[in-house]
């Protein structure tokens, strides 16, 4: 008796689950089709989305790196964009050792590896090396344009690491260019949307018409059920980019300028009064112009479009700033300029190529050199996101004004003295935690590498270090240099680098 009444109870919860089932996704459905043009079913989309972890060693401190790495693991989603390739945001599988990626409900773990990266657009496409997986997924594509201000959109991923997939509804708020956490660094266009997205959504498709219109990956944390997604735009770009095989970048502009150019500074730089154009301010190092543009330029046209006194140029479509304009195009392109210097009128071209000034705003890396208990480090973000003390005006200076205030003639990076171990030998250098080296044995350091080098060559006489705003420097023999490696690494078990 009691089997056949187990029977039953089976029989009415599969029915209960069956119709539970059917009326979400007629429900689903219902919400989807009141898209126009709807022709993707609703099970292809789903088997779409994946849930995407990543299991990775970093240090629980990025400015004290040389601490023991933890085991630490990330959460996100993604979506097949081709036969066994993930499209989903850097920042999900970024510093990872290992990628798994699980269809939803599943159990089984479909290896993956970073194929391409973008830090300064959040973006990865992964790729599944086992082939099942392409034979249980679905491929789906980019919309060719972008979805219309207040209409509607399907937000799928795996929120707080849930194994089910998640499919909630969203509004399209407002189109702006908004800075891109991840690096710190970028702006970028961004879609504003009203939905409940959760940590775990990042890199989980936006939907409408059964097409992918942007990628979950911020949160606001200003306004309640506000997230923002990477419209396809951005999205293009960086499929374009990879297409060789390797992934250059967003170009930047590589200089500032003053809009907004009056008539009497105009005949005061020789500048004919009715042409329009803005002046040139700083030229960003080894950037895509440092070799054509000089400070007080006057920029006139950029491949051939004339450039407004606000700084647009105008194509038959849009209007668009010259910044925009320039990151739209690819690495590699060729772009012609006009400028008048002097009161001459020059043509020159230029090939877009990657700033690694800015690499600066948006490292967060784990170099650092570390002997007689002192630890050296290149300045970096990191610090600036970093709880341990608090960084003086001479380090905030350097580092947001490196490239305005030309400090790049110096040094390639500068470099900070970022721990001081505690040993009685050097307790009385505390003070000098956190500043700029000026040189070391008279020598300016152009990065870490060439201060280890400098540092290396000197170990068998004295080790001199000057730091900026520091009258005395630190002084440091041969011999005491290695008592203080044997103690450190005996209490600390910090190697020092030989």
């Amino acid at each position: 008796m009691k089997g056949h009444i187990g029977k039953i109870l089976k029989y009415i919860m599969n029915k209960y689950i069956h119709c539970i089932m059917t009326f979400f996704i007629l429900l689903l459905m219902s919400s989807i089709s009141a898209q126009p043009n709807e022709e993707v079913a609703v099970e292809n989309i789903f088997q779409a989305v994946v849930h995407v972890r990543n299991d990775s060693y970093i240090s629980e401190n990025k400015i004290q790196p040389w601490m023991k790495k933890n085991l630490s693991t990330g959460l996100g989603s993604g979506v097949v964009i081709g036969k066994n390739l993930v499209l989903t945001n850097a920042h999900v599988v970024m510093d990872a050792s290992r990628i798994s990626i699980r269809l939803s409900g599943s159990q089984k773990d479909y290896t993956a590896r970073v194929l391409y990266i973008g830090y300064d657009c959040d973006l990865a496409v992964l790729e599944v090396t086992d082939n099942e997986f392409t034979e249980k997924t679905n491929v789906l594509t980019l919309s060719e344009s972008l979805p219309i201000l207040g209409s509607e959109l399907l937000v799928l991923g795996f929120p707080n690491g849930m194994e089910n997939l998640t499919v909630g509804k969203g509004t399209i708020l407002r189109y702006e260019k908004s800075r891109y956490s991840f690096s710190g660094l970028d702006f970028r266009n961004v879609i504003k949307i009203n939905a409940n997205i959760q940590p775990g959504n990042s890199g989980g498709p936006a939907i409408q018409n059964g097409k992918v219109v942007g990628l979950a990956f911020q949160i606001s944390k200003i306004g309640k059920d506000v997230a923002y997604l990477i419209p396809v735009d951005i999205i293009r770009h960086f499929l374009k980019d990879i297409r060789d095989g390797k992934y250059d970048g967003f170009p930047n502009l590589g200089f500032t300028y003053q809009s907004g150019a009056p008539v009497s500074l105009k005949k005061g730089m020789k500048i004919p009064t009715e042409e329009n154009g803005i002046f040139v301010n700083r030229i960003y190092p080894n950037s895509s112009f440092s070799k054509i543009l000089k400070e007080k330029d006057f920029l006139v046209t950029i491949d051939n479009l004339p450039v407004s006194f606000e700084g647009e140029v105008s194509t038959s479509n849009s209007k668009e700033s010259i910044v925009d304009f320039i990151e739209n195009k690819q690495m590699g392109e060729t772009i012609s300029i006009e400028v008048y210097r002097s009161g001459k009128k020059y043509k020159a071209e230029t090939v877009l190529q990657k700033n690694f000034a800015l690499d600066l705003y948006r490292e967060t890396n784990d170099d650092y050199f570390l002997n007689a208990g002192l630890v050296f480090q290149p300045i970096s973000r990191s610090f600036f996101n970093s709880d341990d003390g608090d960084l003086d005006s001479s380090i905030k200076y350097h580092y947001s004004y490196f490239i305005q205030d030309l400090l790049y003639r110096y040094t390639n990076r500068d470099i900070i003295l970022s721990y001081i171990f505690d040993d009685p030998e050097i307790l009385k250098y505390k003070k000098y935690k956190f500043k700029v080296v000026e040189s070391i044995n008279g020598k300016v350091p152009k990065d870490l590498e060439d201060f280890k080098r400098i540092w290396q060559g000197n170990e068998k006489n004295f080790v001199i270090i000057r730091f900026r705003g520091l009258e005395l420097p630190i002084i440091l023999n041969s011999e005491s240099i290695n008592q203080i490696n044997v103690r450190v690494k005996k209490r600390y078990g910090a190697n020092y680098e030989k």
